[in-house]
């Protein structure tokens, strides 16, 4: 599950440097113009007000202006859309992807109640409204079935990706190589990974839910605690009961 684990802004700059991220990166010019260069050998990206650069996950990249640039950046985890490298996309005369920015920085920087919900609702806006703007294709029908059983069933411990296999005529391994080729993971990844997402997601609300975190395993589809911890981990680098200790400044990576 699509997550923005943050959201913040920069005032008059005029270089950041080379750097990279574990997730995708959005950053909105807000003002000025700059460019965007990459270090994979891909063209870089000249960009000016009122347009985004998306980037991909570990995508090392520096950020330069001669006149300086302001800009809304926010990244975004587990999300799969089906563009692989970085891409420039151009708002609407209403603005209305600055509109959506904006509204989710006040409610990512400032406590209200049901705050992890809020931030999941603006996730799914914003992934829907760059993809739109962004003119990008459907997957092929079988890997939208499987993501969308996978999305529809991960909090279910007996979901089975085997039994999902089953209803095509395909290969397993065909199905599951062009699921690779368009999401960029493996389907078992993309399903760890909505896991994990939502466990953050209930973790991050642990002092108003007071569920344990057995409890959240199983919600999240996990009938071994033990199991729910290592694959925690090795995606999010930290256990279950570090993620619940840690500033949220310490969580994310910003420019």
């Amino acid at each position: 599950m699509p997550i923005i684990n943050y959201i913040g802004k920069n005032m008059k700059t005029y270089n950041v440097s080379r750097h990279q991220h574990d997730y995708w990166e959005i950053i909105y010019c807000t003002g000025g113009d700059g460019k965007i260069e990459f270090y994979d050998g891909n063209p870089a990206i000249e960009y000016s007000r009122n347009q985004i650069v998306i980037i991909p996950p570990h995508t090392l990249h520096a950020n330069s202006s001669e006149s300086g640039f302001r800009n809304i950046y926010l990244t975004i985890a587990n999300w799969t859309p089906s563009f692989k490298k970085a891409i420039l996309v151009s708002d609407n005369p209403q603005k209305d992807i600055y509109n959506v920015l904006n509204l989710c920085y006040r409610y990512f920087n400032t406590e209200t109640r049901n705050q992890a919900n809020i931030i999941l609702s603006f996730t799914e806006l914003v992934i829907n409204i760059l993809s739109a703007f962004a003119g990008t294709n459907n997957c092929s029908r079988q890997v939208e079935i499987i993501a969308s059983a996978i999305v529809e069933n991960f909090s279910d411990p007996s979901f089975s990706l085997d039994d999902v296999y089953k209803t095509f005529a395909l290969s397993k391994d065909y199905i599951r190589r062009q699921f690779i080729k368009e999401k960029g993971i493996s389907p078992l990844q993309f399903l760890n990974n909505t896991r994990i997402a939502f466990a953050q997601k209930l973790l991050l609300s642990k002092n108003v839910n007071n569920y344990k975190i057995y409890e959240i395993a199983e919600m999240c589809g996990f009938s071994d605690q033990l199991y729910f911890s290592r694959v925690f981990k090795k995606i999010t680098g930290i256990s279950p009961k570090e993620y619940t200790g840690i500033p949220k400044t310490e969580k994310y990576n910003s420019d």
